[in-house]
């Protein structure tokens, strides 16, 4: 098999640092792939370096044509990093069609999105979603029919890269992630923000705080399991399966359900057991409050992430072979999860600057 080049973004981050641990020790897999990972500063290059990893160091991720010529060196491309970012997705995708224009061969962009693409408008708009979305049905259609009526930065980007992938011959794949939890195993941030954000906010406040009544669903996956689901796609990919891509390669990569009020009572239920909380009682509040503790009050956002609808079973993945093993892991991750937070307080999520257009 020829040498093929593959870079991953977001090597620093939760799922990026994750996905290249697992790529790492894929070794028969990826004995034939040149690893490159997109870093930032020394400190994250030196680390790489240390793994057999070569870094590429960018600026940000507003450095569209930075990231285009970047792009343009590699074969395939992991975008872990800002999968919110349309500019981003556009600048890698155009280097990869132009690397295609220059080797003859096909080139292969797997991008890490997320399942608030398909969330409701419970609270904002009192629309509810019944759906369970399969991802063998045309989600393509259903995201621009959505964007249509309300526009979204994340959905906006899910579209992008379907159509330009398509008009510049690049095979596409993108990978919707529901809520993420469990421990990282990358070599930096291993946490995600779905569950920290709130455990955070309930040590400093004293109670774990639910939107309303915390009916509303989401599905969820440990994030070692999303990681092999990369994994799973490279391995097709590297064999020239032909699988999903592009309007149809849209993946979900569930492994349960979950509702809200689910989610606040078994954390609460662990503050309370560790004695890092007096109470386990958990306290309805309004979106607004919500988003107050949880998003600098950005209330959009806290609708998407903790009180929206967004059912989904990842069928695609399965066919082609993930095999997710630490379903059972999430009954037990709370406690984890709040003693980290406890013991390391993550920063305030910050919504990106960039998505703040999305308010409007």
């Amino acid at each position: 098999m020829a040498t093929r080049s593959l870079l991953i973004t977001g090597v620093s981050g939760y799922c990026g640092g994750t996905i290249l641990t697992n790529l790492l020790r894929a070794k028969s897999i990826t004995k034939d792939v040149q690893i490159s990972g997109l870093v930032r500063n020394e400190e994250q290059r030196a680390a790489i370096a240390e793994l057999g990893v070569t870094p590429v160091l960018f600026d940000d991720w507003d450095q569209s044509d930075q990231l285009n010529g970047i792009a343009e060196g590699f074969d395939i491309i992991i975008h872990a990093g800002a999968g919110w970012h349309p500019g981003v997705a556009k600048a890698l995708i155009a280097g990869l069609g132009k690397r295609r224009e220059q080797t003859k061969n096909d080139v292969h962009y797997l991008h890490l999105s997320g399942t608030s693409s398909l969330s409701d408008h419970p609270h904002t708009e009192g629309w509810i979603e019944t759906r369970t979305f399969s991802d063998e049905e045309d989600i393509y259609s259903y995201l621009k029919a959505r964007e249509s009526r309300k526009p979204y930065m994340v959905r906006e980007t899910d579209i992008i890269v379907a159509e330009q992938g398509e008009s510049q011959g690049v095979q596409t794949y993108n990978i919707m992630a529901p809520t993420i939890f469990g421990i990282g195993s990358g070599l930096f941030n291993r946490y995600s923000i779905q569950i920290p954000v709130p455990a955070k906010a309930a040590l400093e406040s004293g109670h774990v705080s639910v939107i309303g009544n915390g009916e509303t669903v989401w599905t969820h996956v440990h994030v070692e399991d999303l990681a092999m689901l990369f994994i799973i796609l490279l391995k097709n990919i590297l064999q020239s399966v032909a699988i999903p891509s592009g309007k149809q390669g849209i993946y979900f990569s569930e492994t349960g359900s979950h509702t809200h009020i689910e989610l606040a009572q078994r954390l609460a239920k662990a503050g309370k057991e560790l004695g890092l909380l007096k109470t386990d009682e958990v306290r309805r509040v309004t979106l607004q409050e919500a988003a107050d503790l949880w998003s600098g009050g950005v209330d959009f956002m806290t609708e998407f992430a903790h009180g929206s609808n967004a059912r989904n079973k990842a069928v695609l993945g399965r066919k082609l072979g993930w095999d997710p093993r630490h379903g059972d892991e999430w009954e037990g991750t709370f406690a984890t999860e709040i003693a980290a937070v406890a013991a390391n307080p993550p920063r305030s999520f910050e919504v990106p600057k960039l998505m703040e257009k999305d308010k409007l």
